[in-house]
């Protein structure tokens, strides 16, 4: 007996393989997690509700997000589909939870780039120096970010992801540059005056105040942390076999953390967190861009200019990142027949999904521009509002894996814990982290924005337009009955396959020529 664990039945989309490289594809999860951005706009709110132990909060929210991260590598070495979520999902549980899946992850992406676009905004506004920003600057500014991420995404993988590798690595070089020169200030004493010396408490998990604390630190975590999953639906472009481009996730995923507590523990170190103080992170007038004010004290007005810019370099391969799985979704969900044929449509120049990469930016650019006319803190609204869709395909994920393999997982205790004990701790998790965020975000205290009807805007941002995708589904399962029969993705799980006769499986699936003549000589005699 031998293990059975490809995926069967996936078609090919027309995308160029081994137009995105090895290092490329770790490159589009660190540029998905946008760490300049996610950072600047993410970090004073975490700071404000967890304190000094947010440090141990990021820590402890992305133990379930590295099982998530097992969950996609196993995953993509069974089946280096473009449609990742959707179509595991599909495959492990059935078409209705892959299809639900696949429009969480469609709604997390245009709602991460609407935040990316607000961020934008902001930076925009400071580099051109301008203080009280019209509604026309916040068009203009979003039509033309909007337009350039989404034209560079729709040239082809290859352009796209070298543009992601440079933007990548010239915010990487300028927040170790920060943190260096935040780290140098504190060890000469030139910290600001309310903040805490470092103290290896911030590491110590029952110095959390509350649960509540802790609930709102990892719902941050996870609008920062998500997006290492974004180089796995390039799979069928990159270079290699599927198990390498499986493990540029886990690769992303340990990089992204790393960088994330020691910034935090470098800025909170510097400006400590009394909102009374004008260089503190919680400050109101720093909250929301925490790099940029750290740049400033630390630099001066060159600063904070030098911030700006690499706040929208960040923001613009953020959203690039984000644009290209959201279209190689949308193309495997056509591709199965799971959304309108038009969909599945392939530029044969450029190899990529044009109409799709071309409807989500329109799609991001339009909720935008609503969210600006209801909204009065888009980027504090979305991290919240997004929170509940990361949860939602990322416990697709988790469950897709746990499921899939349990048929052979269980022959080895190491493949017994990666693939399916530790993915359905995750989905556990993720399933009550989710739950009762979305009972909070019903209060329409809850972020900035009030309410609309009774019920907490974020609310309506997040959960109403999650659950519209039921609605959807229901209209297009009326029309096209085939993909929610099962016939054009059937349901299939990893199982034990009898060894054949004359034939002996090796430990890589092959046939060991050397010894079949055995059981030919076992025959004659």
């Amino acid at each position: 007996m031998h293990e059975e664990t490809q995926m069967h039945g996936l078609k090919a989309k027309g995308l160029k393989k081994g137009s995105v490289s090895r290092l490329a594809a770790v490159t589009i999860g660190l540029a998905a997690t946008a760490p300049a951005y996610s950072l600047a706009g993410a970090l004073g709110y975490g700071a404000a509700g967890s304190g000094y132990q947010l440090p141990i909060v990021f820590i402890l929210s992305v133990i379930p997000m590295f099982f998530v991260a097992l969950s996609y590598k196993h995953l993509t070495a069974a089946a280096p589909d473009a449609g990742t979520i959707f179509t595991w999902g599909t495959k492990a549980i059935g078409p209705r939870v892959g299809w639900f899946g696949g429009w969480a992850l469609l709604l997390g992406s245009i709602l991460a780039g609407v935040a990316a676009t607000q961020i934008t905004v902001i930076s925009a506004a400071v580099i051109f120096g301008v203080n009280d920003t019209p509604i026309w600057f916040h068009i203009l500014v979003a039509v033309l970010f909007i337009f350039s991420t989404t034209y560079i995404t729709a040239l082809g993988a290859k352009e796209s992801s070298r543009t992601t590798l440079i933007l990548t690595a010239a915010q990487y070089t300028i927040l170790i540059l920060l943190a260096a020169a935040l780290f140098m200030h504190v060890l000469q004493g030139d910290a600001v005056s309310t903040a805490e010396p470092f103290s290896w408490e911030w590491f110590n998990p029952f110095a959390i105040p509350s649960f509540d604390v802790f609930l709102s630190g990892f719902m941050i975590a996870l609008f920062i942390f998500w997006g290492f999953d974004a180089s796995l639906a390039m799979s069928e472009e990159t270079d290699g076999s599927s198990e390498q481009a499986g493990r540029s996730g886990v690769i992303a995923m340990s990089i992204t953390v790393f960088t994330y507590v020691i910034f935090s523990i470098a800025a909170l170190a510097y400006a400590g967190i009394d909102p009374n103080h004008e260089s503190s992170l919680t400050h109101p007038n720093n909250i929301g861009s925490s790099i940029t004010a750290l740049a400033t004290d630390i630099v001066g007005n060159q600063g904070a200019l030098v911030a700006a810019i690499v706040i929208c370099v960040s923001a613009f391969s953020a959203t690039m990142s984000t644009i290209m799985p959201s279209a190689r979704i949308a193309l495997a969900m056509a591709t199965y027949r799971a959304i309108p044929h038009r969909f599945a449509s392939v530029n044969e120049a450029t190899q990529t999904p044009k109409f799709a990469t071309w409807t989500i930016g329109l799609m991001t650019l339009v909720i935008y521009m609503t969210l600006s006319l209801i909204s009065e803190s888009i980027v504090e609204d979305t991290i919240h509002s997004v929170s509940i869709a990361v949860c939602t395909f990322y416990i697709v994920a988790a469950s897709s894996c746990a499921l899939y393999f349990h048929r052979t997982a269980f022959n080895h205790w190491h493949t017994a814990l990666s693939q399916v004990i530790l993915p359905t701790m995750a989905a556990a998790v993720l399933i009550i982290v989710a739950v009762l965020q979305a009972w909070n975000m019903i209060d329409p205290e809850y972020g900035s924005s009030g309410s609309i009807a009774g019920v907490g805007a974020v609310f309506v941002i997040g959960v109403i337009s999650l659950f519209f995708g039921i609605l959807l589904m229901i209209l297009w399962s009326l029309r096209e009955r085939r993909f929610f029969n099962g016939e054009t993705l059937p349901l299939e799980r990893a199982h034990m396959v009898p060894d054949k006769p004359g034939k002996l499986i090796t430990g890589n699936g092959g046939i060991d020529k050397s010894v079949s003549h055995l059981f030919s000589d076992q025959k004659k005699d």
